[in-house]
């Protein structure tokens, strides 16, 4: 019987990978660039991060349209039909006033932060026991945090919180890129 390495199957990609640093470092920093554009103006970022949602909607109603002329059976086909409606209507409703829907879409957000907030803190105390149970704590008390402070601040908010998390990921993203790029240059 013989036993692969993991080391050894990862080998390829590792070689792959290091000879594509310059890819990463590029990606990493077309995504920097990309989100300080976005930051120069919240808003217009906050408008099209809900045109953009509300386009892969759209083409989710489609999608699902098809789905359902390709289905047999009258469940399958109501389901994917009112699924269709579904994405539908809600795609519409955004692309119709962005900014009522920039609104509702940052309320929503607040509310998923300060929910998962609550379940990370509760799972830490649960798990006590193991070490490092309190960053699990302390990343929920964060998270519920800034939910509760998107709250606090809304509506006014909405106007440019999107866009500002947009800005966060794409910068976020982009630095760690462009940092992995560079260790693997440092590896070569």
């Amino acid at each position: 019987m013989t036993t692969i390495s993991a080391s050894a199957d990862l080998e390829p990609s590792v070689k792959e990978a290091r000879a594509n640093w310059a890819w990463f470092v590029a990606l990493g920093f077309g995504l920097i660039v990309v989100g300080l554009i976005a930051s120069a103006n919240l808003f217009l970022s906050t408008l099209a991060s809900v045109i953009y949602i509300a386009g892969m909607m759209l083409a989710g109603a489609i999608m699902q349209v098809a789905h359902a002329f390709s289905t047999s059976g009258w469940k399958q086909k109501t389901f994917s039909g009112l699924s269709a409606v579904l994405y539908g209507v809600v795609g519409a409703v955004l692309i119709y006033d962005p900014l009522l829907s920039a609104l509702n879409v940052t309320l929503i957000v607040a509310a998923f932060m300060i929910a998962a907030g609550i379940a990370r803190i509760a799972i830490g105390f649960r798990e006590r026991a193991q070490k490092g149970w309190g960053w699990i704590v302390a990343s929920g008390v964060a998270s519920m945090a800034v939910g509760l402070l998107v709250v606090s601040m809304w509506p006014g908010v909405g106007l440019w919180f999107l866009g500002a998390m947009l800005t966060f990921d794409l910068i976020f993203q982009g630095l760690g890129f462009l940092a992995f790029g560079l260790a693997l240059y440092s590896k070569k």
